[in-house]
Protein backbone atom coordinates (compact mmCIF):
# COMPACT_ATOMS: atom_id res chain seq x y z
CA UNK A 1 0.00 0.00 0.00
CA UNK A 2 1.28 3.59 -0.91
CA UNK A 3 1.60 6.35 1.55
CA UNK A 4 0.28 9.56 -0.18
CA UNK A 5 1.96 13.06 1.41
CA UNK A 6 0.18 16.22 0.93
CA UNK A 7 2.37 18.84 -1.57
CA UNK A 8 1.43 22.04 -2.22
CA UNK A 9 0.49 23.06 -5.78
CA UNK A 10 2.61 25.80 -6.02
CA UNK A 11 5.85 24.96 -4.89
CA UNK A 12 5.67 20.41 -4.92
CA UNK A 13 6.86 20.61 -1.35
CA UNK A 14 5.51 18.69 1.04
CA UNK A 15 2.99 20.32 3.38
CA UNK A 16 3.83 20.73 6.99
CA UNK A 17 0.74 20.05 9.17
CA UNK A 18 -0.07 23.11 10.68
CA UNK A 19 -2.71 21.44 13.12
CA UNK A 20 -3.50 17.91 14.82
CA UNK A 21 -6.14 15.63 13.52
CA UNK A 22 -8.09 16.56 16.54
CA UNK A 23 -8.14 19.80 16.58
CA UNK A 24 -11.32 21.31 17.95
CA UNK A 25 -10.53 25.30 16.97
CA UNK A 26 -12.92 27.83 14.93
CA UNK A 27 -14.86 26.56 12.14
CA UNK A 28 -14.49 22.67 13.51
CA UNK A 29 -18.13 22.79 14.75
CA UNK A 30 -16.81 22.16 18.50
CA UNK A 31 -17.92 24.35 20.42
CA UNK A 32 -15.48 24.69 23.68
CA UNK A 33 -17.00 25.93 26.38
CA UNK A 34 -17.80 24.25 29.94
CA UNK A 35 -21.45 22.83 29.11
CA UNK A 36 -19.91 21.70 25.54
CA UNK A 37 -23.48 22.53 23.73
CA UNK A 38 -23.39 25.11 21.05
CA UNK A 39 -24.44 28.59 21.59
CA UNK A 40 -27.41 29.60 19.06
CA UNK A 41 -26.40 32.21 16.76
CA UNK A 42 -28.77 35.18 17.12
CA UNK A 43 -29.90 37.12 14.47
CA UNK A 44 -29.56 40.43 14.04
CA UNK A 45 -33.07 42.66 14.61
CA UNK A 46 -33.57 45.21 11.52
CA UNK A 47 -34.63 48.67 13.30
CA UNK A 48 -37.11 48.98 10.34
CA UNK A 49 -38.84 46.19 10.16
CA UNK A 50 -42.28 45.71 11.57
CA UNK A 51 -41.68 42.94 14.14
CA UNK A 52 -39.11 45.44 15.71
CA UNK A 53 -41.37 47.86 16.07
CA UNK A 54 -43.78 45.80 17.84
CA UNK A 55 -41.12 44.43 19.81
CA UNK A 56 -39.71 47.65 20.92
CA UNK A 57 -43.74 49.13 22.26
CA UNK A 58 -43.47 46.22 24.36
CA UNK A 59 -39.68 46.93 26.06
CA UNK A 60 -40.97 50.39 26.38
CA UNK A 61 -44.80 49.34 28.17
CA UNK A 62 -42.88 46.86 30.35
CA UNK A 63 -40.13 49.84 31.04
CA UNK A 64 -43.23 52.54 32.11
CA UNK A 65 -45.04 49.71 34.27
CA UNK A 66 -41.74 49.07 36.20
CA UNK A 67 -41.29 52.58 36.52
CA UNK A 68 -44.51 53.44 37.65
CA UNK A 69 -44.30 50.49 40.18
CA UNK A 70 -41.08 52.31 41.73
CA UNK A 71 -42.64 55.36 42.29
CA UNK A 72 -45.58 53.47 43.40
CA UNK A 73 -43.18 52.14 46.15
CA UNK A 74 -41.13 54.86 47.01
CA UNK A 75 -44.22 56.85 47.74
CA UNK A 76 -45.32 53.82 49.96
CA UNK A 77 -42.24 54.24 51.76
CA UNK A 78 -42.68 58.01 52.48
CA UNK A 79 -45.79 57.47 53.19
CA UNK A 80 -44.82 54.43 55.74
CA UNK A 81 -41.73 56.47 57.30
CA UNK A 82 -44.09 59.66 57.30
CA UNK A 83 -46.74 57.57 59.66
CA UNK A 84 -43.84 56.31 62.17
CA UNK A 85 -43.35 60.33 62.72
CA UNK A 86 -46.62 60.91 63.04
CA UNK A 87 -46.53 63.89 59.99
CA UNK A 88 -48.96 62.23 57.82
CA UNK A 89 -51.33 65.12 57.97
CA UNK A 90 -48.54 67.04 56.33
CA UNK A 91 -48.90 64.96 53.26
CA UNK A 92 -52.26 64.82 53.00
CA UNK A 93 -53.86 66.79 51.07
CA UNK A 94 -57.56 66.85 52.87
CA UNK A 95 -58.06 65.95 56.50
CA UNK A 96 -60.80 63.33 55.09
CA UNK A 97 -58.10 61.30 53.28
CA UNK A 98 -55.93 61.50 57.16
CA UNK A 99 -59.67 60.55 58.79
CA UNK A 100 -59.93 57.17 56.14
CA UNK A 101 -56.17 56.84 56.95
CA UNK A 102 -56.88 56.86 60.59
CA UNK A 103 -59.82 54.41 60.16
CA UNK A 104 -57.71 52.13 58.09
CA UNK A 105 -54.37 52.10 61.07
CA UNK A 106 -57.01 51.63 63.56
CA UNK A 107 -54.61 54.62 65.28
CA UNK A 108 -55.14 58.11 66.37
CA UNK A 109 -53.11 60.27 64.30
CA UNK A 110 -52.57 64.49 64.27
CA UNK A 111 -54.65 66.33 61.76
CA UNK A 112 -53.51 69.72 60.61
CA UNK A 113 -55.71 72.43 60.82
CA UNK A 114 -55.46 76.44 59.80
CA UNK A 115 -54.87 77.29 63.32
CA UNK A 116 -52.69 74.45 64.49
CA UNK A 117 -52.78 70.71 64.97
CA UNK A 118 -55.02 68.52 66.64
CA UNK A 119 -54.73 64.54 67.60
CA UNK A 120 -58.34 62.72 66.36
CA UNK A 121 -59.21 59.28 68.01
CA UNK A 122 -60.39 56.58 66.16
CA UNK A 123 -64.09 56.78 67.38
CA UNK A 124 -64.36 60.37 66.13
CA UNK A 125 -63.03 59.60 62.94
CA UNK A 126 -64.67 56.04 62.11
CA UNK A 127 -67.76 58.52 63.00
CA UNK A 128 -67.01 60.86 60.81
CA UNK A 129 -66.11 58.89 57.61
CA UNK A 130 -69.07 57.18 57.91
CA UNK A 131 -71.51 60.04 57.74
CA UNK A 132 -69.29 61.41 54.98
CA UNK A 133 -70.39 58.21 53.27
CA UNK A 134 -73.87 58.22 53.91
CA UNK A 135 -74.76 62.16 53.65
CA UNK A 136 -75.63 63.86 50.29
CA UNK A 137 -73.39 65.70 47.80
CA UNK A 138 -74.27 69.09 49.41
CA UNK A 139 -74.00 68.69 52.84
CA UNK A 140 -70.72 66.61 51.96
CA UNK A 141 -69.11 69.70 50.56
CA UNK A 142 -70.54 71.68 53.36
CA UNK A 143 -69.21 69.22 56.01
CA UNK A 144 -65.59 68.35 54.04
CA UNK A 145 -64.82 72.09 54.33
CA UNK A 146 -65.42 72.00 58.07
CA UNK A 147 -62.95 69.21 58.38
CA UNK A 148 -60.78 71.52 56.58
CA UNK A 149 -61.24 74.41 58.26
CA UNK A 150 -60.21 75.45 61.32
CA UNK A 151 -60.07 73.23 64.69
CA UNK A 152 -63.32 75.30 65.99
CA UNK A 153 -64.80 74.19 62.92
CA UNK A 154 -64.05 70.67 63.01
CA UNK A 155 -64.74 70.02 66.79
CA UNK A 156 -68.80 71.87 66.06
CA UNK A 157 -68.89 69.20 63.25
CA UNK A 158 -67.76 66.11 65.61
CA UNK A 159 -70.06 67.17 68.43
CA UNK A 160 -72.98 67.17 65.82
CA UNK A 161 -72.02 64.19 63.87
CA UNK A 162 -71.76 62.61 67.34
CA UNK A 163 -75.52 63.55 67.68
CA UNK A 164 -76.48 62.27 64.68
CA UNK A 165 -75.01 58.65 65.42
CA UNK A 166 -76.65 58.83 69.08
CA UNK A 167 -73.60 58.69 70.95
Amino acid sequence: MAKWTEVNAYTGRPVDEDAPTNFAGAGSGVDMNPTGMKKKKRKLIDARSKSYKEHRAKLEAARAKREAAKQAKFSEKVKESATDFNVESLLAEDNVDVLRSIVKSKSAKPMKFKDGTMKVDLFTASAMVQVLDKVNPANKKKLTNMINGKKGQFTAAANAIMKMVGK
